[in-house]
């Protein structure tokens, strides 16, 4: 005789690996499983997933375009595109230098802009980019080898359906840093180069956040600031989206929106606020390259 959780204890093994910080091939076997051992995991995680939706590969953000166009999905019947609020791509590079969601990172840091993933996702409010890694010993005065966090936030929710300028958020998180007040100015000035390089890294050299690495070192370096032993750089920029597409992302996802598309006008300046199926899950996740991100 089987035992069957308890669905509230369900949904917290769930939300638990759901929301940690996992390498791209852990997630991939869990998001392969999970929908698999019976119709309560299967809800349960599609209601999950799908408001905070992770893309290991660009092959799985294929397969998304792909069943909200044809509306026939065993795993999410209903709740895709409109549950969605986040899209996430976590590369993980603690135990090694590959992680397929490189590729997809480097996609979405490529992408001149961001119509055809939000005219899919109504509801969508950012798209998350972030990596995990640990800085090389050859760096003299972070000799612990530390462990950084970088993330890129791209806001979409007070964007509409035309070109439009978006709010950029992005954060360096160091564990253990050493103290900037108290070695002083040459810290700060190496702080700065360090971030210049991350940051360029962290944007793979993206046409659109150039403002980053041209001009996101200096005074992150001295207005940083010190929480629960860590050392936080954040700003803001904003980008200026322009016409084209990559690898068919924007048109496949506006050809999977539900409601008609309309010609892209001319330039908007957008105002806001501060703000499965089993067989086919080897190419599903498969990916042809994995290109970038020389952190």
């Amino acid at each position: 005789m089987r035992v069957q959780l308890p669905t509230e204890l369900i949904e917290c093994i769930i939300l638990e690996f759901w929301y940690s910080e996992h390498p791209s091939d852990d997630r991939i076997t869990f998001m392969t499983a999970c929908p698999l051992i019976n119709g309560i995991w299967k809800d349960i995680y599609a209601r999950i997933t799908s408001r905070d939706i992770y893309v290991p590969t660009v092959a799985y953000l294929l397969y998304l375009s792909s069943i909200i166009s044809s509306n026939d999905s065993a795993i999410y019947p209903t709740s895709l595109p409109d549950s969605t609020r986040t899209i996430t791509c976590y590369v993980d590079l603690i135990k090694s230098t590959e992680d397929a969601a490189k590729e997809p990172y480097s996609v979405f840091c490529s992408l001149p802009n961001y119509i055809g993933l939000r005219r899919c996702f109504p509801n969508i409010e950012r798209i998350d980019l972030e990596i995990k890694f640990r800085i090389g010993w050859h760096r003299r005065f972070l000799y612990h080898h530390q462990l950084f966090r970088t993330r890129v936030s791209i806001v979409l929710e007070q964007a509409n359906a035309q070109l439009c300028v978006l709010p950029v958020d992005w954060s360096i998180v160091v564990d253990d840093p050493p103290n900037v007040e108290e070695v002083g100015f040459a810290l700060r000035g190496s702080w700065s180069r360090i971030l210049s390089e991350i940051t360029f890294d962290m944007v793979q050299s993206g046409f659109s956040f150039r403002a980053i690495w041209f001009t996101g070192s200096v005074y992150p370096a001295i207005d940083s600031s010190v929480y629960q032993g860590a050392r936080h750089f954040h700003s803001q920029i904003f980008i200026k989206e322009r016409k084209g597409d990559l690898r068919d992302i924007n048109y496949r996802f506006k050809k999977a929106a539900r409601t008609s598309w309309s010609e892209i006008p001319v330039y908007c300046i957008c105002y806001f606020n501060d703000y499965y199926q089993p067989r086919s899950q080897k190419r599903i996740f498969s990916n042809s390259r994995r290109p970038g991100l020389h952190i």
